[in-house]
């Protein structure tokens, strides 16, 4: 299972008028469904600064890899365009070992409208041996969600 994990609060400053909260996907095993084991470490690097904040890991096997498509953004005025969501990529053969290549991803920001400003919360799924993405746009789905379809399997690769 993967899960966002609060791991550190950003006090209030001339960044942000509130506490902030930083959280980053994990990682948990089970044997049962019921009884689960925590890795304790995030799975994710960070690539925008120490403070990224990464959530809604969606995980699928195609092509002989497991594909991670997940948010992150910055944790201080994320509502800032060039702040906001974005969806990003990792790859991994085994599920502990994640590689992360965001220009997999395959989608960022349109220049304008529903979506130009952030786009999030990534969920995939394969139907007749395509992927696809639903996912959020501005304001966190407010002004609508998309369906993407994945043309290039192969950049996956």
């Amino acid at each position: 299972m993967w899960y966002s994990a609060g791991v550190e609060w950003l006090p209030a400053s001339l960044q942000c008028s509130r506490p902030e909260p930083i959280y980053k996907i994990r990682m948990a095993i089970s044997d049962d469904g019921i009884n689960w084991r925590k890795q304790g470490k995030s799975v994710i690097p960070d690539i925008l600064d120490e403070h990224e904040c990464q959530a809604s890991a969606d995980v699928t096997f195609f092509e002989g890899l497991y594909h991670m498509f997940f948010s992150y953004r910055y944790t201080t005025n994320f509502k800032n365009a060039a702040r906001g969501y974005r969806i990003g990529y990792a790859y991994s053969a085994n599920l502990y070992d994640w590689t992360r290549d965001d220009s997999k991803a395959g989608i960022k920001p349109s220049k304008t409208g529903w979506d130009a400003g952030s786009v999030s919360y990534p969920h995939i799924f394969e139907h007749d041996n395509t992927l696809y993405m639903l996912y959020q746009g501005n304001g966190i789905g407010k002004t609508g969600f998309g369906l993407a379809r994945l043309i290039d399997y192969k950049a996956l690769k």
